[in-house]
Parts: structure tokens; C-alpha cells; sequence
């Protein structure tokens, strides 16, 4: 008879957690429960417990979750990992150097700046605002009976400094116009999201919010050019990671001079509207690659072009240097992918042509 194996039970993190408490954080045991995230100690204590409170009561259970105290920080706290419910509250809140995926969604990590935590599952997100040393998140590296590991995905607990979050009501003070001390972090952050696709480079960003700092926000001289780089490295970080771009509810840019380009084109009306479907659909990711499969898109509802016409908008872009061939046909292998370009000063005028046919 073939005697049964038993999986190996997780391995304590003890690495991380003494590390974690060497940086003074305020740590407790857990593995109550049938997913381990119940403490193995009372949480009406908040002192500070020794390493070897906190070590031993997981080694004597056989658990490999532990716990971290919430005095004096904020974990925005996600039941959806999706890019878009995580890029909604960097921008409400301020972005986060410190993330860690759970097995349902993410933490994000800030310092605690007081005020009234808003109830955002009653705005309809599946998100909780956890604070204080009466509450507690389970730490990063910690992996439960089921497999669920809390693994960090951006930054390092402990290492990377973490800005204060503002939990006060948005306030614009009415007798001077200025963004309030208090939520400057988070209207720059919303200002640097909504500007990111419109500028070409980070220094560009950079100098924008620099004006808005100076011009509107309260005792500017207290947010230093440090503070503005790491919102605006933030933002065009997340632009090109393809995490601006919020389902359909969104905006996306299109060059005037493509436009004025593409005008003197005798098809100019259908490479204009197959230039937006594409800007819509795929230039939100830098460089990214698509095909373009007339009878796809035709039946996803992206054009109502014919075969004829489409063929022939793909040509004038082409010729105008606003689309690109990524990729070759391979016979049997691979479609021709194609990317968007963006139009660049030296680039040569486009003269008219006669008819889109004369296009190679």
C-alpha cells in the first residue's frame, strides 16, 4: 500500500519578520482560522512585542502568516488586483512606493496624516481604509494554508520611505484659491495622471507641476522639487506600463499635425477615423504591437469600412508615418503586426496624392 505524502507545511518567514521588527514595526503572530489571518495573541494589547513573542507562537502552530500593526499607517486595502481600481486610488490618495499583492487584490502602504477615513465600499469600491494599532495586515511574505502568498510586488516594507496620505475632505481654500496643505499630495497626483499623456518627457511633467505647486498650492516652499520628481517619475511610470488608460472612461490624445497630415490624403476621413480607433484601443501602452485583421474588426464593431478602404487607410497612415510595421508575415507563423508612431518635427511634409491607390 503506497503510504500518502503530505505537502510540506510553508516556511516561516523568519527572515523577513526579524527584519521588519529590527525596523521598529509593530508586528503580531497569526494562523487562527482556516486562512491563517487570525492573531495567535490578544489584540487588545498594542504594545510592541519582542521577536520571540511574535516567532514563536507561529512555529508552534505551523503557521506561516504573521501580522502588521497599523500605529501610525495606512494600508489602502483592494479586493481587486485590476490595474484600474489600483490606479483609481494612487490617484485619490497619492502613490505608493510600497505594494504587496494578496491573494485577492494589493495593499498599498502610507504613512498615516490623520483625518476622517472616507468609506469607500459605501462609493461602490471594493476597497477598506485600515488604520491604527488596533488593526493589522497580513505582512508581506507571509503565505497561508491554502497557497495564498502576500508577495511584494513594488518596493520594500521598511525600506522605502513612505509618504503621509491625507484622509481630510478634498479642500480648496476659497479666499486664496490654494490646494490645502493637506491634499496636495493627492491633487498633484490626480493633476500628474491627467497630464501624463499629454507631455513628451518626465522633466516636461515635471515642470508643470512645479508651476501648479508654485502657483496654487499652500506654503509651496514646504514640497520640494524631490517630492514632485517621485509623483511625476509615478505617473510616467504608470504610463508606460500601460495603467493610465481607465476602461472606456477615458481621454486619449491625437496629434493636430497627424490631422493636418493626414487631411491632404484623398481618403483623409477614413485614415482619421481608423487613426482614433487605434489611438483609442492601443496608444495608451507605449510601443505596443497589434495586428489589424479587417474581418475582426470589423465584427468587434471597431470599423465599418470595407476591405478595399481599410486596406487602403492602413496605407495612407503607413505613408504618413503614423503607423509602423512591428513585425513581418511569416507564412504559417505570424501576422504582420503593426505600432503606432508619433509624429516628430523633422519628419517631411506629406504631399497630396491623387488617389489612396497610388499609396505603396
Amino acid at each position: 500500500m503506497t503510504a500518502l505524502v503530505q505537502s510540506p507545511k510553508p516556511q516561516v518567514p523568519a527572515e523577513e519578520i526579524a527584519r521588519l521588527h529590527g525596523a521598529g514595526f509593530n508586528l503580531l503572530p497569526l494562523g487562527g482560522g482556516s486562512d491563517a489571518k487570525a492573531p495567535l495573541c490578544s489584540l487588545q494589547d498594542t504594545h510592541r512585542y519582542p521577536l520571540k513573542r511574535v516567532l514563536g507562537p507561529m512555529y508552534g502552530k505551523g503557521s506561516a502568516c504573521y501580522g502588521v500593526r497599523l500605529s501610525g499607517l495606512v494600508v489602502i486595502d483592494c479586493d481587486d488586483d485590476g490595474t484600474g481600481l489600483v490606479n483609481e486610488m494612487e490617484a485619490r490618495f497619492g502613490a505608493s512606493p510600497v505594494q504587496v499583492s494578496t491573494p485577492r487584490g494589493v495593499h498599498l502602504y502610507y504613512k498615516d496624516d490623520g483625518g476622517q477615513a472616507p468609506n469607500l465600499r459605501a462609493q461602490g469600491f471594493p476597497v477598506d481604509v485600515k488604520r491604527g494599532a488596533s488593526s493589522y495586515v497580513v505582512g508581506p511574505h507571509s503565505i497561508r494554508p491554502d497557497g495564498g502568498v502576500y508577495h511584494p510586488v513594488q518596493g520594500i516594507l521598511g525600506a522605502d520611505d513612505l509618504p503621509a496620505i491625507s484622509l481630510q475632505t478634498d479642500t480648496v481654500q476659497a479666499s486664496t484659491g490654494a490646494i490645502s496643505k493637506g491634499s496636495r499630495n493627492r491633487e498633484l497626483s490626480l493633476t500628474a495622471i491627467g497630464m501624463v499623456e499629454a507631455v513628451e518627457t518626465p522633466e516636461e511633467l515635471f515642470c508643470n507641476l512645479a508651476f501648479i505647486r508654485d502657483d496654487e498650492c499652500e506654503d509651496p516652499d514646504t514640497l520640494p522639487d524631490s517630492e514632485l520628481r517621485k509623483i511625476a517619475d509615478w505617473a510616467w511610470a504608470k504610463r508606460l506600463e500601460g495603467k493610465v488608460y481607465r476602461d472606456r472612461n477615458s481621454e486619449f490624445r491625437i496629434n493636430r499635425a497627424a490631422l493636418d497630415k493626414l487631411s491632404e490624403y484623398n481618403n483623409a476621413s477614413d485614415a482619421i477615423a481608423l487613426l482614433v480607433t487605434l489611438q483609442a484601443n492601443h496608444g495608451h501602452i507605449i510601443g505596443k504591437t497589434f495586428a489589424l485583421d479587417h474581418a475582426g474588426m470589423a465584427k468587434a464593431g471597431h470599423t465599418s469600412l470595407g476591405r478595399r478602404r481599410f486596406s487602403d487607410a492602413i496605407k495612407s497612415l503607413r505613408h504618413a508615418g503614423l503607423l509602423g510595421v512591428a513585425k513581418e508575415y511569416s507564412v504559417g507563423r505570424s501576422h504582420r503586426t503593426y505600432r503606432l508612431l508619433r509624429i516628430t518635427p523633422e519628419m517631411p511634409n506629406v504631399h497630396s496624392l491623387h488617389s489612396a491607390q497610388e499609396v505603396s
